[in-house]
């Protein structure tokens, strides 16, 4: 037990020195501002133009390609995709065009109808489009060949594509036409085409059509710099002129490209970027009239601006530090602009919070800058640190976007720090001899005939009256609160809160969808509801590619015909839209060498010794030649293969996981051979599949990191376990949130689940380190807490809140779901900080400092007194204003 007792005395030790040692940096820091003032403003700035002009490398750091942002390093598609990119090319893509009737909801299936569906269709597959070269291309350039004609599935396949059958059939014909092919056709390419693919019908018409192509995967020669197919992208444009610019008679047309949504998902989250000077606007002004005061001398307004200029220059040196360092920039860390402006103001608020002490507002400029800077430096320093190690734990992830966006954080919180104790604290000290020699706050150079007198009212100005808020919060809410009734019902609304976020938790469901991203009024939104009203979602296309091994073994020919069994019997496959080169091989080989045909293990092979040749013969055949893009020769021996087929449509994420693994599995049985399945939105499937995993993880080192850092700078664990169980219970808010919000869990939503750590610890670290800091009974101490820190939390919060407003009208879904989610983080903690946590810390009463200093021997750190203290005696000074290891936030009355 003594052991133990002097380990715990050793960490008290270490704590006080920890938190000396930050005292007396930030006195000493507060008297070299107010020797050299000027110098603390312009080498600040001096220092941050080199990190600003990092924005020259933005070219070179930024990354526009999702699947390179939310994909997690080393990934099983990321291998397979660079593996496969580098020996068959892109992956093929999938593109539609959706036909209604005009108006939508008429029959399609008329004679005029069917003929202008004729006309778009030879419009879309002869047009010309052009490569980067100038060099022409239509469909056939593009598109993945089978049997020598495109990969494609339309209603026309019914009447063989022939314009002329279908003007010589009346309405009625062309129904009977579908009745008579038992609604089943062929397409051109060979394979079997079911009418409820390519047409949506109700009571015996036809609501809507839908084209349905396979682009071809792409060698390296046909793609452009970006590394994107340069014909995909171009004839992908064609089709979007051709659809949306001409009239199709009775007919509406819409057509569906990865091509067409990455254009109209880039542009809304620029458009919102021009968000960010309103809400700069409103946060200045709302700071104005916070560091105002009813006074034309004693008060503090422009130190707005002062205070948006350091965090707006922190954030650009932040970008340029980080573009310097090479960290990956996203249009998504441009959210950064919102968030570090409000961290930076409540900095600010809690240092002028400090210089308006009554302790402090009558001391000399030279002595009131120091005192100023002792007592909020621990403050904003110990809120800095743990904000910083929040992040740094967030950046320790293997998601890119998430990893790139804590790094920036990460730097813009240090850089915030730096310039809001040098920068502004210079500016704030010559706004203290502005304000000495009774000039105007804001016409400096002007001095006052009447500096005592109110700018509004009769009487002189008290400079040492608190705030409106300071009172409100300690005179009628924090007596209010701290009744047995007040402790019931905050703790009942806490509970209620919780509970139903607990529940909301349990409902949410993992989803991610590209269409997000798309503008409210964009041109889209009109094609997704019509595709979403008759089909769903577009089907992708899944391949499973084959490298090496010896293909005419009888293990690798086995495990060929039970992936081919597998595949035709997997029902989130389209029916019969797998291109199988074996099923095509074994067919052949039957009709044409049955002898060379075996049963091995219940599988139909071809013998080891005649399959080179029967192979060979079926390849140069017509019935193999339609299979040239599938298997690939050397030395007329097989090197590689590969199977396309067409998922069907899924309700969300968790469906294309289950895809995915399935198709995986099946690849899997060609073990003799090097075998993969992926397709186009693999990446982001298997980001989702471990993205929970990650983020749980990436909580739980934040989570540890602030606990340390906490119980270090509060020297106790229990208000350590309590600061992080208040973040814990954030973060399940949050969470929840998000499903009551009518968002998904996915990898935009949850990276706020990070950030949420860094952004609620404020609040409750500022209530903590003020509650520990006062002496008396659990409820005088909660209410010294609301009393003196109360306003500065209130008024971060309302900023950052005031910063976000404009984004209540983005257009982009990561702005969108940045707004949500960022009222959520901020309304939460402040409750749980304001509420919830002064509640428990006067029921269990953590030791305070001043009894842990004595405990230990240390005397008590004397600030220094105002006027008005200096009148009372020595003793009745340290008694009044002696402030244990330096919080010194613990003093604030926000003036």
């Amino acid at each position: 037990m003594s052991s133990n007792h002097t380990l715990s005395q050793r960490f008290l030790f270490f704590s006080q020195a920890c938190d000396t040692f930050v005292f007396e940096t930030f006195k000493t820091l507060g008297k070299k501002i107010h020797d050299h003032p000027r110098r603390m403003v312009y080498i600040p700035m001096l220092l941050m133009l080199p990190l600003m002009a990092g924005m020259s490398q933005l070219s070179r750091v930024e990354e526009s390609d999702p699947s390179k942002l939310f994909a997690p390093d080393n990934t099983e598609s990321q291998t397979d995709r660079g593996l496969v990119e580098s020996t068959f090319g892109l992956s093929d893509s999938i593109v539609a065009v959706y036909g209604v009737g005009n108006p939508e909801g008429s029959n399609m299936l008329t004679t005029t109808n069917m003929l202008t569906l004729y006309d778009a269709w030879d419009n879309i597959s002869t047009t010309d489009s052009y490569h980067s070269d100038g060099t022409p291309f239509n469909l056939t350039g593009v598109c993945r060949l089978l049997a020598g004609q495109c990969q494609k599935s339309t209603v026309l396949a019914f009447w063989q594509y022939n314009r002329t059958l279908i003007a010589s059939q009346s309405d009625a014909a062309l129904w009977q036409t579908l009745v008579d092919a038992n609604y089943t056709t062929t397409e051109q390419d060979g394979k079997a085409v079911n009418l409820s693919d390519v047409a949506y019908v109700r009571d015996n018409q036809i609501i809507s059509t839908r084209f349905r192509i396979v682009l071809a995967d792409l060698k390296e020669d046909d793609l452009d710099d970006d590394g994107e197919s340069d014909k995909v992208n171009q004839w992908s444009k064609t089709l979007k002129d051709l659809v949306y610019t001409r009239t199709w008679g009775s007919l509406k047309l819409y057509s569906d490209s990865f091509v067409e949504l990455g254009e109209e998902a880039s542009g809304p989250l620029g458009n919102d970027l021009l968000l960010l000077p309103v809400g700069y606007i409103l946060l200045v002004i709302y700071s104005t009239v916070v560091l105002s005061r009813n006074s034309k001398v004693h008060t503090h307004g422009s130190l707005a601006l002062a205070s948006f200029a350091s965090c707006g220059i922190a954030t650009i040196a932040a970008f340029g530090a980080g573009m310097w360092l090479g960290a990956t920039f996203a249009n998504i860390i441009f959210t950064l602009a919102f968030l570090l402006i409000g961290l930076g103001t409540d900095d600010t608020f809690v240092l002028v919070a400090a210089f308006q002490h009554p302790d402090v507002v009558n001391l000399h400029p030279r002595e009131r800058v120091s005192e100023a800077m002792a007592r909020a430096g621990s403050s904003i320093a110990v809120t800095s640190i743990t904000d910083l190690i929040a992040f740094l734990c967030g950046s320790i992830t293997t998601i890119p976007a998430v990893r790139a966006f804590c790094q920036y954080a990460a730097i813009g919180v240090t850089l915030d720090f730096f310039l809001q104790v040098t920068f502004f604290s210079a500016v704030m000290y010559m706004s203290a001899q502005r304000e000495e020699k009774n000039k105007y706050d804001w016409l400096c150079c002007i001095m006052s005939s009447a500096p005592e007198k109110k700018r509004f009212g009769k009487g002189d100005f008290d400079r040492e009256m608190p705030e409106m808020q300071t009172i409100f919060l300690g005179k009628v809410y924090a007596p209010r609160l701290l009744t047995s009734a007040g402790k019931t019902v905050a703790l009942a609304i806490g509970a209620l809160f919780l509970g139903l976020n607990i529940w909301a938790c349990t409902q949410i469901q993992m989803d991610f969808q590209f269409e997000w991203f798309v503008a409210d009024d964009s041109y889209l939104q009109d094609m997704f509801a019509v595709r979403d009203r008759y089909w769903g979602r577009l089907g992708n296309p899944v391949t499973i590619y084959t490298f090496g091994g010896e293909y005419s073994s009888e293990e690798t020919q086995i495990q060929f015909s039970k992936v081919t069994t597998e595949l035709a019997n997997y029902d989130q496959l389209v029916s019969n839209s797998c291109v199988n080169w074996w099923s095509a091989y074994i067919d052949y080989a039957e009709a044409n060498n049955a002898s060379s045909v075996v049963t091995v293990d219940g599988q139909k092979i071809v013998t080891t010794g005649d399959f080179d040749s029967t192979f060979l013969s079926f390849y140069n055949s017509g019935d193999g030649q339609a299979f040239a893009d599938f298997v690939f020769l050397e030395s007329n021996e097989i090197v590689r293969t590969k199977i396309n087929c067409i998922e069907t449509q899924t309700a969300d994420m968790t469906g294309e996981i289950k895809i995915m693994d399935r198709m995986r599995e099946i690849a899997d049985i060609l073990s003799s051979v090097s075998a993969v399945a992926l397709g186009p939105g693999f990446w982001s499937r298997d980001a989702h599949k471990v993205f929970l995993q990650e983020i749980i993880i990436n909580l739980a080192l934040a989570l540890t990191g602030v606990f340390i850092v906490t119980t270090v700078m509060l020297g106790s664990l229990v208000p350590s376990i309590l600061v992080t169980l208040m973040l814990i219970i954030i973060d399940v808010e949050v969470l929840g949130s998000i499903y009551l919000s009518g968002d998904y869990f996915n990898t935009v939503t949850g990276i706020n689940l990070v950030l949420a750590v860094g952004l609620s610890v404020d609040a409750v670290a500022h209530i903590s380190h003020s509650f520990l800091a006062h002496d008396g009974t659990a409820n005088e101490r909660a209410h010294e807490a609301l009393t003196e820190i109360g306003r500065s939390v209130f008024n971060g919060a309302i900023s950052t809140m005031i910063v976000l407003i404009p984004l209540f009208g983005a257009q982009s879904y990561v702005f969108q779901v940045f707004f949500r989610t960022f009222m959520a983080i901020i309304g939460y903690s402040t409750f749980n900080g304001l509420v919830v946590l002064p509640v428990l810390l006067s029921f269990v009463k953590p030791t305070s400092f001043n009894e842990v200093r004595a405990k230990l021997g240390i005397a008590p750190q004397v600030h220094e007194s105002s006027a008005r203290a200096q009148a009372q005696t020595d003793e009745d000074d340290k008694a009044e204003k002696g402030v244990p290891i330096g919080i010194a936030f613990n003093d604030i009355t926000a003036l």
